[in-house]
């Protein structure tokens, strides 16, 4: 009969220990958390404006391995001069020894001070469209908006449809918007075997990640036990991810400040589409799910050649 107490016991202790400590928000973090990763040897820019720490799915279904999917050809040129077509203008600095092929009609370059905590590629770009301005960020061979997109399009809306929350996390978009195309194009019940890349909801010279691109951005990261950590890095030079919540089936507003689901380019079938989907509370990335293209989930550009 002791035995039994002393068991109860201790079981009670453990469950205590293991509950879910809302104190403790990684949402924030610390002034020691860093990756390597960050570290960039063919560039050194420093941003135009200080990386702001905020937060931007689920539904989740069994994830397959980012490592199942083969990454593309490299390529050294990784943004492309405004005078391709692209209508955004990009600014950046540089912070340590940079050499590369980046055009200087797209992108001013400068040494950064001394002070750097890292050598991450970042700078601005400004949407034309709108006049918007979004923080990038280079992350292996790729340029990455550091924000959520929130280019206003047919079926794409603001968290519990407020203002302050588009300000706060970019828009959520049905996928159909995201790859810019109608419901009756690509919506749900609608095949419509995009050829990439897919400019979709973007500026022009940017594009919706296929998730070939997404799985350079997680292997960069560390690979995809680790991303959901590395990717949340919010300092200076950081991926920045948002934890906007989701739009549901039910077309219900959901899991604000705790989850970010973020479309791919690439689609499942006539019914889902693939995203990547991430939870504040853990170190990993579910890449790649899927989900029913009705969803409202949030977008980030990518601009260069894998």
């Amino acid at each position: 009969m002791k035995h039994l107490f002393y068991f109860a016991l201790v079981s009670t202790l453990i469950f205590v220990a293991c509950g879910d400590d809302e104190s403790s928000n990684p949402f924030v973090p610390s002034e020691d958390s860093s990756s390597s990763f960050w570290t960039l040897s063919s560039s050194d820019f420093r941003m135009t404006e200080t990386i702001e720490s905020s937060a931007s799915c689920s539904n989740c279904k069994v994830p397959v391995s980012s490592s199942s999917l083969t990454k593309g050809k490299s390529s050294s040129s990784v943004v492309e001069s405004s005078s391709n077509g692209d209508s955004g203008s990009m600014t950046g600095m540089t912070s340590s020894s940079y050499v590369n092929s980046i055009s200087s009609s797209s992108v001013q370059n400068e040494k950064s001070s001394s002070s750097e905590k890292n050598d991450a590629v970042t700078g601005t770009m400004t949407d034309e469209r709108d006049g918007q301005t979004y923080r990038i960020v280079k992350i292996g061979h790729l340029w990455w908006f550091a924000q959520n997109l929130n280019y206003e399009t047919v079926d794409s809306h603001c968290y519990n449809d407020s203002a302050e929350y588009c300000a706060k996390y970019g828009r959520l978009y049905k996928w159909a918007a995201a790859v810019g195309k109608s419901e009756d194009e690509c919506g749900y019940r609608h095949e419509c075997n995009l050829t990439l890349p897919v400019q979709g909801a973007c500026p022009p010279g940017w594009r919706v990640p296929s998730n070939y691109d997404w799985n350079d951005l997680i292997v960069a990261a560390g690979g995809d036990e680790i991303a959901g950590e590395v990717l949340r890095e919010s300092k200076e030079g950081g991926f920045a991810l948002l934890y906007a919540g989701r739009i549901n089936f039910a077309g219900e507003f959901v899991q604000e400040g705790r989850s970010a689901c973020i479309w791919t380019s690439s689609e499942t079938d006539e019914y889902d589409a693939y995203y990547a989907d991430f939870y504040y509370s853990y170190s990993k990335v579910i890449f790649p799910n899927d989900a029913e293209k009705y969803d409202g989930y949030s977008v980030r550009c990518v601009k260069g050649e894998l």
